[in-house]
This record gives structure tokens, C-alpha cells and sequence, in this order.
């Protein structure tokens, strides 16, 4: 008994004595970060130093981060000791891609005899890493090997990446074929860099002769295209005689008369492709009010292009809706179900029978039981007449996210508790994504998503959580309440269901903050340069350059106050949203042609698929939150033509 006691009182002793070595262990690793950080790099490799020995927890960032000041101290032999350390003793840890980076570098700062193999294993683990590429080409140029860093450079010239022009710099014209030129200007395609891609093509262009000077004009054609030029892009498409893409730039360039002359044409051509371009003339002709002229030309397109049936089908039927004909619509919209089972079918077909003044909430009711979208979604509140679309935060009970209990976790999650009790939360999300590629457990998934959420890095959660399959329990993850102060703030100012901005953020950025678009898009809501200094001069934030644009307040505040006066002056959800993605102009000039008696009837009918999927997905996630976050009564508040 007395020996047990003794034993007993040893444990208490040693976990105390380890509790307190841990405690000062990390009090070492934040002090050595924070000196590292303000450059006193002798305090860092002390404190980091003390970290290493005592705190095995995160002894890996002690090491890398020791490994950082010795570099930073000239100390380059021991820094690439330290590093090598990490490596063999930590070979899983989530710092490895960082470690070996640090290793080549310190490395070749000695001239050490592994440089190159270091360098080769690397790329071959990581073959698209272009810093490392070219720093190995540098290396190879350095130690006399220029015909090997020549194939670097121009493999990162051709990748169209950023190290595309300094690479160049080391390249001769007569270095590159009109082959290279070509691939490089697909890869900038790819980038959205459409402006670099045709000044490549057409340098291709000097190059060039036989098939692939065919090929490289076509290419030049579509970034021509992607740059809204369109009648210079026809004008190329012409010259290779691509019907289809000369008279799809032509239709968007709006000449009119030459595409309506070419319809014959198109008719003949026999390339399934033109048919959209056909469709586009007959939807044009039935917004012109020319019905018959429509279903003629839907029934032409019908008879010459057999295999596109279904979507000509749906223009003499959407055709006949539009027209007031509900049971011809009715008729091919149940044929269009029957056949295909898209639920956009079952509701035109409800909808038809609902305009005839027949009951058609059996319709209704099998869209709602059967599919979660927009047409099913749309349905519900149609069964109940109207949606509340509440105007301020204060009416709005929000259920908040349960954070479960982390007892059934791995320790490997420690680490994560440990990085963020520190404060060092850019490392601990890299941390939890690393994690994230080496777990199926839901479990696992789910703790990680509450911990990104409630650090800011919403934009992964929503990645994550998308990947799982138990779908409804991730749900908050995927409908985040993200930057939810921020955003309630704005909308009760701005007089907004905080819900419908949530759903705006969701579709425009997935909740990225650094989101960029092609077009230049910035931020949370997306939001064009030219938009943010126009608003700025009312609301007087200070908005300077894309860095303030990117600013999570700055980018909601502008944001919920253009959304809020569109939606004030169209007194309409869906225009509004259609306004905030196509523009005002364009969705006036819609309204003003189609004459629609419902909100959903000018949803189907935005001429932009673009537009009009968009819009439909903003509704959906609005939906979605308002199910998910919000105790109100859904359905009562303004009718559902008001969306």
C-alpha cells in the first residue's frame, strides 16, 4: 500500500513538473516567433532554441523557424542542420514542403555537394512549383550548365506564369517555335490573361505557315472573343471559315441583319454547335413579339437538327407560356417531363396549369418532396403564396452552429489547439488543411470546419465541407454565418436581410476575401474597381486602391449599399440580383421587352445563362439560409411575385 501511494504521488509530481516544462516550452516558441518576426534574430534563436528541447508538440515549427533566424544570422551551416533535423525526425509533418524549400536554399549557400539532387527530388515531388524552377535554373546557370537552365527558362516562359517574363529575358527569338508561342498563349487562355495570349499568337502568327497557322488563328479568334471584341474576332473566325464561332461573335457583336440573313445557312450547315446561335434568333424573335416567327424557326431547327430536340422543344413551349397559350405550353412541358425528368420541366408544367385556373399543387407538392433546387424551392413558397424577405436583422433569430465536444479526436488535433491558443492562426489553418488531405472521418472534418469558421477561413469550410457525404450535417458549413457582426451591422443599415447578403458572398467568392476574377473583380462581393470609387464618394470610406477594395468591411460596406439601392429601385429581388451580376442598363432593357407577370418568368428568360443561373443559385442559397439560420415564418411577408 505504501509503495502504491508512493507511486501514485510520483505521477501527480512528474505530470506536474511535464504540464509546467510544456507551459514554458511554448511560452518559448511565441516569444522566438515574435523576435523572429521583429528581426532581433539572436533573442529568436535563443527562445526558438529552448522551444526545440522542451515543447516536442510543435517542435517541428521550433525547428524551421530556428532554421529561418540562423539564415537570417549568416548562420548557414547550422540552419541547414537544424533544418535536416526537422526533416528526419518529423518526415510527416505538415512543415515538409517548407522544410526541404529551406534546405535547398541553405544548401546552395554553402555550395554543398547535394544542391542539384535536392533541387531534381523536390521538383519531381512538386513539379509545379515555378519559384523553385527557376531558382534551379538560376543554379544551373551559375555552375555552367546553360543548355539545361535554357529549358527551364523556356518551359516557365511557356507556362505563361509569373515567372513568364523575367524567364523570357534569358531566351533569343530564335529560341522559340511557333509550337512554344502557341502553347504559351493556351496557357495564358487558361489563366484568363487574354490580352498576353493574343500578343503571343500573333508573334506565333510571324512564325507560322500550314495547319497550325489555322489552329493559332482560331486561338487568336477566342481571345479576341474572351475580350468582348467581337466583330475583330469574326473577322479572324472568318478567314478560317468557322461558321459557328464567326457567327456567334457576329450575334454578340449585335449585327443583326447579317446574322438573320445567315439563318438559311446555319440551318444547312449540319454543325450541331450553330444551334445555339439559331436558338438565340428565335428567343430574340419571340422577345420582339414575332411568336410565330419563333416557332417556326424552333420547328426548323427541329426538323434539320434532330439530335437537338429537347432544348428547340423547350423554346416552343417556353414560346407558347410566354404567349398566354397555357395549354399548348402545358402539353410539351409534360412531354419534356416524361421524357427527361428535369424538375424545370415539372414546374413550367405546374405553372401552365396554374395560368389555366387549374389546381396544380399536386405538381407543386412532387418538386418539393423530390429534389432540393431552385425549381423545387421556387415551388414550395408557391404552395404557400409568399416568402418573408425580411428587412432588418432585429426580426431575425439566428440558430448559432453547436460545437461539438473534441473528445473523440486524435491527438494530432492538439496541434491545432496549441497553434491557435498562441495566436498563430495562419499556421494552424494550414495545419487543419493538412489534416484535412489525411482523413475520411467526418468527425475530423467537422471539427476542422468549426475551427476555420471561427478563425475567418470560411472559404475552406465551405470547400471541405462540399466534399463530404453526410451532406446535412455540414450544412452550417456550407451556409456559414461569415462575418456575421460585419454583415449584420451593414444590413440593418441598409435596411437588408442579412441572409440574402450571406447568399450574394456565397455565390460571388465562396467567402474568399482575396478573391479576383478575370474581369477584376474584387473581394467578398466582388466588387469592380470602378463601382467601389463611385459609391466611395457617397459613403466616404477612403478607398484608395484594390488592397482597401479587398478589405472584408470596406468590401461588404460598399457592397450591401449597392446591392441595398437596386433592390430599392427595381422593388424586386430577382432584377436587382440580375442588376448586381449583368449590370442595370441590360436588366432595364430586359424588363422593358418582356413585359413578364412574374418574378420567375423573368428568371427563365434572362437572355445571359450566365445571369440566369447565377440569379437562380443567389435565390436558392437565400432559401437554404433562411431554412437553416432563421425561426421566422418563412412564407409569411410579401408575395412571391415580389422576389
Amino acid at each position: 500500500m505504501k509503495r502504491l501511494i508512493i507511486f501514485f504521488v510520483f505521477i501527480l509530481i512528474f505530470s506536474q513538473i511535464t504540464y509546467a516544462y510544456e507551459s514554458s516550452g511554448k511560452e518559448y516558441l511565441k516569444k522566438g516567433r515574435n523576435f523572429l518576426e521583429q528581426k532581433k534574430y539572436s533573442e529568436a534563436i535563443e527562445f526558438l532554441t529552448k522551444a526545440a528541447n522542451e515543447f516536442t508538440l510543435l517542435e517541428d515549427y521550433a525547428l524551421l523557424w530556428l532554421s529561418d533566424a540562423l539564415h537570417e544570422s549568416g548562420e548557414h551551416e547550422k540552419s541547414l542542420a537544424t533544418i535536416r533535423l526537422l526533416l528526419k525526425k518529423y518526415p510527416d509533418s505538415s512543415l515538409g514542403k517548407k522544410a526541404r524549400i529551406r534546405e535547398i536554399k541553405e544548401a546552395e549557400e554553402i555550395s554543398d555537394n547535394d544542391v542539384q539532387k535536392l533541387f531534381e527530388s523536390y521538383l519531381k515531388d512538386y513539379q509545379n512549383d515555378s519559384d523553385i524552377k527557376y531558382l534551379y535554373a538560376r543554379w544551373l546557370k551559375k555552375n555552367d550548365n546553360p543548355g539545361s537552365a535554357k529549358k527551364i527558362f523556356k518551359d516557365l516562359y511557356i507556362s505563361g506564369n509569373s515567372y513568364s517574363d523575367i524567364a523570357f529575358s534569358e531566351l533569343q527569338p530564335c529560341d522559340l517555335t511557333s509550337e512554344d508561342l502557341f502553347k504559351r498563349s493556351k496557357n495564358l487562355m487558361n489563366n484568363y490573361d487574354y490580352k498576353s495570349a493574343e500578343r503571343t499568337l500573333r508573334m506565333a502568327l510571324a512564325k507560322s505557315e500550314g495547319i497550325l497557322r489555322r489552329q493559332i488563328l482560331t486561338e487568336l479568334g477566342h481571345s479576341l472573343f474572351k475580350q468582348k471584341r467581337y466583330s475583330e474576332a469574326a473577322e479572324i473566325y472568318n478567314q478560317t471559315q468557322d461558321k459557328y464561332w464567326e457567327l456567334r461573335s457576329r450575334y454578340r457583336a449585335r449585327e443583326k441583319e447579317t446574322v438573320l440573313s445567315s439563318v438559311d445557312e446555319m440551318l444547312n450547315a449540319g454543325d450541331r454547335r450553330i444551334v445555339s446561335v439559331l436558338v438565340a434568333v428565335a428567343s430574340d424573335k419571340r422577345r420582339e413579339g414575332d411568336f410565330a416567327g419563333a416557332i417556326e424557326l424552333f420547328r426548323k431547327i427541329i426538323d434539320k437538327y434532330p439530335s437537338e430536340r429537347e432544348e428547340a422543344i423547350w423554346g416552343i413551349g417556353w414560346t407558347y407560356f410566354l404567349s398566354g397559350e397555357y395549354k399548348k405550353s402545358s402539353e410539351i412541358f409534360k412531354e419534356l417531363f416524361d421524357k427527361y425528368n428535369d424538375s424545370k420541366y415539372l414546374y413550367w408544367y405546374a405553372r401552365s396549369i396554374d395560368m389555366s385556373g387549374e389546381n396544380a399543387s399536386d405538381k407543386y407538392k412532387r418538386l418539393v418532396e423530390n429534389k432540393k433546387d431552385f425549381y423545387s424551392l421556387i415551388a414550395g413558397r408557391r404552395m404557400n403564396s409568399s416568402i418573408n424577405l425580411i428587412k432588418s436583422s432585429e426580426t431575425i433569430k439566428i440558430k448559432k452552429p453547436v460545437i461539438s465536444s473534441k473528445d473523440y479526436l486524435s491527438k494530432k488535433l492538439d496541434r491545432i489547439e496549441c497553434l491557435l491558443e498562441l495566436g498563430f492562426q495562419k499556421e494552424a489553418a494550414s495545419e487543419m488543411l493538412y489534416i484535412s488531405r489525411k482523413t475520411n472521418s467526418t468527425d475530423d472534418i467537422y471539427y476542422i470546419c468549426t475551427k476555420l469558421n471561427e478563425i475567418g477561413y470560411y472559404n475552406h469550410s465551405v470547400r471541405l465541407a462540399s466534399k463530404m457525404p453526410e451532406i446535412q450535417k455540414m450544412m452550417e458549413f456550407l451556409y456559414p454565418l461569415a462575418h456575421w457582426e460585419i454583415v449584420e451591422r451593414f444590413s440593418d443599415k441598409y435596411n437588408l436581410d442579412p441572409l440574402l447578403i450571406l447568399a450574394v458572398v456565397r455565390e460571388e467568392s465562396r467567402f474568399d476575401s482575396d478573391a479576383r476574377s478575370p474581369a477584376g473583380a474584387l473581394g467578398l462581393m466582388q466588387l469592380m474597381p470602378s463601382t467601389a470609387f463611385r459609391f466611395d464618394k457617397k459613403l466616404k470610406i477612403g478607398i484608395r486602391n484594390s488592397h482597401d477594395i479587398l478589405n472584408v468591411r470596406n468590401n461588404l460596406n460598399i457592397g450591401i449599399y449597392y446591392l441595398s439601392n437596386l433592390i430599392k429601385d427595381f422593388d424586386s429581388f430577382a432584377p436587382a440580383i440580375a442588376s448586381y451580376n449583368a449590370g442595370e442598363e441590360i436588366v432595364r432593357k430586359w424588363l422593358k421587352e418582356g413585359r413578364y407577370k412574374s418574378a420567375d418568368e423573368f428568371i427563365e428568360d434572362i437572355p445571359y445563362q450566365e445571369t440566369r443561373n447565377y440569379v437562380k443559385k443567389v435565390l436558392s442559397s437565400y432559401f437554404e439560409y433562411k431554412r437553416i439560420f432563421s425561426s421566422d415564418d418563412l412564407m409569411s411577408g410579401i408575395p412571391i411575385e415580389k422576389l
